[in-house]
């Protein structure tokens, strides 16, 4: 069981990492910056979009970056 549910994590690893370290960090960058995120959103809200946008495509490309198109 707990075997089951390691493998799972590290298979959604980018995707969890996009949205569990990504956001926090990026709502302190855009407050430290005093900048206004688009559309209204709240800093952390922002950051869940981006990370949430980069973690599904770091989950699906299978790479946080990438070289080779």
């Amino acid at each position: 069981m707990l075997s089951a549910v390691l493998k799972t994590g590290f298979q959604l690893g980018p995707l969890l990492f996009g949205l569990l370290f990504i956001p926090p960090v990026t709502a302190q960058v855009v407050t430290a910056l005093d900048w206004t995120p688009p559309l209204g959103l709240a800093p952390l809200t922002a950051g869940f979009v981006l990370g949430g946008i980069w973690g599904l495509y770091a989950q699906w490309r299978g790479s946080w970056l990438t070289w080779q198109p």
